[in-house]
């Protein structure tokens, strides 16, 4: 029987070197106390943490200056303790740019934090551009990314064509980071997007670099269930596969939600309804742009397909009225009627300007332009804002045990008990337990060869209108005293 297959979170380490601008090299598994990983859909780049308790006095030794790289390569165990294959393996180099947290416990020891990034960050930060641009968004991006950025080609693992295709733009010597984001808040895929402008880049620990839609994420479900069932049965057997739905690492350790929902931050936000004027200087005219919530989940499936509040354009909701006793409706004045929060448009305004014609001298406003500028024509910009504000909503952070397979911007399906207090015998009718993942911190411990892993997800939608679920019906009602 092999144990590897009963040690949660175990991995193998293929690789924990430190290399200096000498080109010397020290191996850190010894050194290192712990590691964590990170890696979101709102950052371009991943990011590291690695404690360091040092008896060599490298920074002194080894003639640190911010400028050390680190490889880290490790992989998860497999079936028969196997390590994984690469596909399912994390090996990227880091730069060191932050030594803190420096102490002295004894007098030959001492411990302190490296704070690492993916190289490439800094080109993204200091490199500026001064250069007209034409084509589509990603091509645009994708030009950039090459020829500044320092990124390869076979480094892109999904990357998305976005539309129009005849678009030019004037970089006004921004740097490539402020270009990214440019490109990332104004690119579409589609007109019939689920969420338009709904474009995210960003890297991952496992993979290379992705420039992806969120409709697109919600296509990509991790093909395992992780629930809290007691993996003990498993002991029997000495070729289970610990990844596997039925393995000691698709156990929930733990998880907490720290936000259900937040509808004052929402409102403001702009997730519910917003209204974008846009001024035409050379027809002199302001048009109003609107965002409907209710009007954009008639759009695509979402991730679950319904929003998670109550959005009516016909019936209006009613604040609190007097409230009597149970069996009473309350008492509700005109003064309580208030619009659905979907109506509420105003509670978000935006102003932009919309010029046609900017980069031809054609002479009448109704011909085709050659190339476009940057164009107001939808609320596409008010729904972008929504999607973020939208993913802030309802938050849940799980904890597993480590695993090098996991990535963001994947659909994970969680089987958590249901509600809080209902058990399996009364699961949850309107979340069906399916949530992207948004961040994931890899932490482990080379020495211990076992870690956890942190996983931030979201959900977008709920699987089942709010008004056809009936969870009261089944819950008895309470004892009059």
């Amino acid at each position: 029987m092999s144990e590897d297959n009963f040690k949660a979170g175990a991995f193998y380490t293929d690789a924990f070197s430190l290399v200096n601008q000498y080109n010397e090299t020290v191996d850190l598994r010894g050194l290192v106390i712990n590691f964590q990983l990170f890696e979101s859909i709102y950052k371009k780049f991943v990011t590291a943490e690695v404690s360091i308790l040092d008896g060599m006095n490298l920074l002194k030794n080894f003639r640190f200056t911010g400028q050390e790289f680190i490889r880290i390569s490790i992989k998860q165990r497999d079936v028969g303790g196997e390590p994984a294959p690469k596909e399912f393996a994390i090996d990227k180099t880091f730069r060191v740019y932050k030594v803190s947290n420096f102490q002295k416990p004894q007098e030959s020891i001492g411990t302190y934090v490296l704070k690492l990034c993916d190289p490439r960050l800094f080109f993204c930060k200091r490199k500026r551009i001064s250069k007209v641009m034409r084509g589509s968004y990603d091509q645009m991006l994708q030009s950039v990314l090459l020829e500044e950025a320092h990124i390869k080609g076979e480094e892109f693992d999904q990357w998305t064509t976005t539309v129009p295709e005849n678009s030019q733009f004037i970089v006004p010597n921004w740097t490539v980071g402020r270009f990214i984001d440019f490109v990332v808040n104004n690119s579409n895929h589609s007109p019939q997007a689920e969420w338009k402008n709904g474009m995210f880049f960003f890297q991952t620990l496992n993979g290379g670099f992705r420039f992806t839609s969120i409709d697109q994420m919600f296509q990509q479900e991790f093909p395992l269930v992780f629930s809290f069932k007691p993996r003990s049965a498993d002991l029997g057997t000495d070729s289970k596969d610990a990844q596997s739905e039925e393995g000691i690492n698709t156990m929930i350790e733990s998880y907490e939600k720290p936000q259900l929902f937040d509808t004052l931050k929402g409102t403001m936000g702009g997730a519910y309804a917003s209204m974008l004027k846009v001024y035409d200087p050379v027809r002199k005219v302001e048009e109003d742009i609107v965002y409907d919530m209710a009007e954009t989940f008639k759009r695509g499936k979402h991730l679950s397909g319904h929003p998670m509040l109550l959005l009516d354009e016909h019936e209006r909701t009613l604040t609190t009225g007097n409230l009597i006793d149970q069996e009473t409706d309350p008492v509700v004045n005109e003064i309580d009627i208030d619009l659905a929060p979907n109506k509420e448009f105003e509670s978000m305004v935006l102003y932009e300007h919309d010029m046609n014609h900017s980069f031809d001298d054609a002479d009448d406003i109704s011909n085709n332009e050659i190339f476009s500028g940057l164009k107001v024509k939808d609320n596409a910009k008010l729904e972008r804002r929504a999607m973020l504000e939208t993913l802030q909503q309802h938050k849940i952070v799980v904890t597993i045990p480590l695993r090098t397979d996991l990535s963001v911007g994947n659909v994970i399906q969680l089987s958590l008990p249901g509600g809080e207090t209902g058990g399996a015998d009364n699961p949850d009718s309107v979340n069906d337990d399916r949530y992207l993942i948004t961040d994931l911190n890899v932490n482990g411990s080379p020495s211990d060869a076992a870690g956890i892993c942190y996983i931030e997800c979201v959900k977008e939608s709920y699987a089942l209108p709010i008004k056809d679920a009936t969870p009261l019906s089944k819950v008895a009602p309470p004892q009059k005293v």
